[in-house]
């Protein structure tokens, strides 16, 4: 007699609890997978976008591009063949003469003339305005008492009709590529160096006078094109880019192409964060597939009388695992349909970036329903092997799982740890050989905090079970509360350990993820701030005086360097106010310092005084581990040092404002933020970013089979509760029983998995060092808040869980009860 198989999906609505566990489950493995695909594919151009948003690369010259130096009558052909060659891609030509003398009509200077389209539409007028004419820098119209309408070189220049302000960091975008070409370094002494006259036209620029062409034309040709968004489309651009100006090769010109090193990091990054996540998500994977296998035993318990009577039928093992596909395939589809879902949804918030290459969603979308099929393997399996053990050898599965539960799967789990631990020491971040490259990280390297995590996990799951075999020997019935507690966990040992497995791997993935990212991301800012020395800086003439903006929050600083020899002038009264914060005694400034390992003798640095100071500190701005530190007032002549800087804690914007506004000449302006590549940081940010987003799907699938527990196990509350509040257990005591028997369940799984982070990660931070040349090693975060927020989750789900079995018992018939 062949079962009545089509009633199936609808007698699955007869426990909706079931169901919606098994969509919880599947839609979480879901996620996890689909996480998994698009934020390692999201990382690349999230790498990629870096360059962009911290203006290392030129918007506008992403394009390859040319550079070349020509004859002033050869311009116009080489130009024309260029727009030939490129057909209808846009072509942005920019040409400047060398420095010479120009005679404008008053006293001559020297002059560099320029050609860009659209050039005077992003320049600041002072004067005129008309766009027919020349357009004189400020500098120069001072210099020459320059005056509109004036025809320079007897009359062989067009008229001047504007005079516009002078260019300066920080520059627009429009003018990024061309930066070393408009701004003079005004600091040199080579008085050659000046600001660009703008020409009108090509044909002006062509025509200009003889004498100011002599030396040749420097020509830059920009593509500009879309920012490419994704690491393929960046390769495309650089790959059609090379083979359209590949003829151009040689003879003087010079293809720039700034975009291949940062596509080859980003692929990289890629490859990084793919291969660091891949452990946990399988770990995660298996954790999952355990879910469904606990879900499927608890339908087994509910259809159990069902099971039995088509066992009696004719139906074999196989049959009825079938039965429970048929039941929780649907479900589970659903659910694994919902974290694809999810997954993209939520990629704004987990993911580096929203920008996938082509592929990544069929990817995510075969990676989703290959782990659906798993799903419905396990399911078929778990119920067949029940339904054989429960039927035909019932003693087998007890043996097997008693076997599986003694085997010492923390050793095995610790061993690796330790593995890892050697590579983090050996190799977790080697330095790259290539200028610009990445460090290599170790994906094993990375494991080792989650290593320690899982040990910890398995070992407190361990001790636990082996704590509540022996609880029968507690008798604590002067407190009934807490001994009912006891008893009940003691008869649950199963899936008590089971939670409490997952919510020490969940409490300590969520830690260890928050840790690790955390300390990459204050290592960065404090080492680009160590390094810079101070917010924004930028350098000046020694005989600078800081104007009332800048008084209060900046200072001047003088730099002397030679090879890897470096000391620092420095003012004691203003050097906290402008300095990057380090603590320091601001009484040692008074003093000449030797800084970290410098070495201890007299030395001699250009302008400065011998040195050989006794003071002594660990770390400075700037100087970093080894240089000096050399007081204001102990250098005799302030214009023999090298080079005078301006540091401030302000923006760099605000900081040039003020520098330009009261007509203070500078160059070399940056700021913290540009100094020090922050990839590799962000690399590890990433990654460990991944991590707490799958400690906080763990965190929910220790929630989520806590309630299933106490479900399950509903009946079973139900009678011992109903019979202890009959016996005069009050109610107030029946709630504290459960808030004890849960509140400690979960205290235990804060406790540890918290521990075991703190441990793993005291280790593995400072080691996690991509810039170990650098002062200071990253350090681990305040915990505080992540303690706060665990303590109040945790709080918060043994609340509704207790809330749910003591519910069960006030609602619960004894005389049903004890019939069922």
């Amino acid at each position: 007699m062949q079962p009545p198989w089509r009633a199936a999906p609808r007698a699955a609505l007869s426990s909706p609890l079931t169901l919606l566990v098994s969509v919880i489950t599947a839609l979480l493995i879901g996620f996890v997978v689909t996480a998994a695909v698009l934020h390692y594919s999201a990382s690349g151009s999230a790498a990629l976008a870096y360059h962009y948003q911290r203006d290392r690369l030129c918007t506008e010259s992403l394009h390859p591009s040319l550079e070349f130096t020509v004859a002033a009558q050869h311009v116009t052909p080489a130009l024309d063949g260029v727009r030939a060659t490129a057909g209808n891609r846009p072509v942005l030509p920019t040409t400047y003469t060398r420095e010479a003398v120009t005679d404008f009509g008053g006293r001559p200077t020297f002059a560099k003339f320029g050609y860009r389209p659209g050039a005077t539409d992003h320049l600041k007028v002072l004067e005129g305005g008309s766009k027919d004419g020349l357009w004189v820098p400020q500098s120069i119209a001072r210099t020459t008492d320059l005056q509109l309408g004036k025809r320079g070189m007897g009359g062989a220049l067009p008229p001047v009709t504007a005079i516009y302000a002078d260019l300066h960091d920080r520059l627009e975008p429009y003018w990024c590529s061309e930066r070393t070409s408009i701004i003079p370094n005004v600091l040199s002494r080579n008085d050659q160096l000046t600001a660009v006259v703008w020409m009108p036209s090509a044909e002006s620029f062509a025509a200009l006078p003889p004498a100011l062409t002599k030396e040749g034309v420097n020509v830059t040709v920009r593509f500009p094109s879309e920012v490419p968004r994704t690491v393929d489309d960046a390769e495309r651009l650089v790959a059609a880019g090379t083979a359209l100006l590949s003829p151009y090769d040689g003879d003087g010109v010079r293809i720039v192409s700034p975009l291949v090193l940062p596509v080859e990091n980003a692929r990289e990054t890629a490859r990084n964060v793919r291969a660091a996540i891949l452990p946990l998500t399988l770990i995660s994977l298996l954790i999952g597939l355990a879910g469904v296998a606990t879900v499927t035993a608890q339908w087994s318990q509910r259809r159990h009388a069902e099971l039995r009577l088509l066992w009696v039928r004719g139906s074999g093992p196989a049959a009825l695992g079938g039965r429970a596909v048929l039941e929780l395939g649907l479900p589970l589809v659903v659910g694994g349909a919902l974290g694809l879902g999810v997954g993209w949804l939520l990629l704004p918030v987990y993911a580096p970036s929203t920008a996938l290459p082509a592929g990544t969603l069929p990817r995510a979308v075969l990676a989703v329903v290959a782990v659906v099929l798993s799903s419905l393997a396990v399911t078929w399996a778990a119920a067949a092997f029940r339904a054989h053990r429960s039927f035909q050898a019932a003693t087998s599965g007890t043996r097997l799982r008693r076997v599986l539960t003694a085997l010492p799967w923390e050793l095995a789990t610790g061993a690796l740890a330790v593995w890892a631990w050697q590579r983090v020491q050996d190799s977790g971040l080697a330095t790259p050989l290539k200028i610009g490259g990445l460090p290599r990280i170790d994906a094993a390297a990375l494991a080792f905090p989650l290593l320690v995590v899982l040990t910890t996990a398995l070992l407190a799951a361990r001790l636990a079970r082996w704590a509540l075999r022996a609880s029968h020997r507690a008798s604590l019935w002067s407190k009934p509360a807490a001994q009912l507690a006891i008893r009940r966990l003691a008869a649950a040992a199963g899936p008590v350990t089971g939670v409490l497995l997952v919510g020490v791997l969940a409490i300590g993935t969520i830690a260890v993820g928050t840790s690790i990212a955390g300390s990459q991301k204050t290592a960065l800012d404090v080492k680009s701030g160590m390094f810079a020395g101070a917010e924004s800086y930028a350098q000046v003439s020694p005989d600078v005086v800081l104007p009332e903006a800048l008084k209060g929050n900046s200072t001047i600083v003088g730099e002397s360097k030679v090879n890897d020899r470096i000391a620092l002038v420095v003012d004691p009264e203003t050097f906290a106010r402008g300095a990057f914060p380090h603590e320091l005694d601001p009484a040692l400034l008074t003093q000449p310092l030797r800084v970290g390992d410098a070495p201890r003798r007299e030395i001699t640095l250009p302008g400065l005084p011998p040195l050989n100071p006794t003071a002594h500190v660990p770390s400075f701005p700037k100087v970093g581990t080894s240089g000096w530190v050399v007081p204001r007032s102990q250098v005799e002549d302030l214009d023999n040092v090298p080079s005078w800087y301006v540091w401030s804690s302000l923006p760099l914007d605000d900081l040039t404002a003020a520098l330009a506004d009261n007509g203070i000449a500078y160059r070399n302006a940056n700021e913290r933020a540009k100094v020090v590549s922050g990839l590799p940081f962000l690399t590890i940010q990433w990654t460990f970013g991944f991590v707490t987003a799958i400690g906080a799907v763990l965190a929910v699938v220790a929630a989520i089979a806590l309630l299933l527990a106490i479900e399950v196990r509903r009946r079973h509350n139900a009678v011992s509760g109903a019979f202890s509040t009959r016996m005069g257990l009050r109610p107030s005591a029946l709630l504290g029983s459960h808030l004890l028997e849960l509140g400690a369940l979960a205290l235990v799984a804060v406790a540890v998995g918290l521990t075991a982070s703190a441990v793993s990660s005291g280790f593995a931070v400072p080691k996690l060092d991509p810039a170990p040349r650098m002062t200071p090693a990253p350090e681990v975060p305040d915990v505080g808040p992540l303690l706060v927020s665990t303590v109040a989750g945790s709080a918060v789900v043994v609340l509704v869980a207790a809330w749910i079995a003591v519910r069960a018992v006030r609602s619960a018939r004894i005389g049903e009860l004890i019939r069922g």
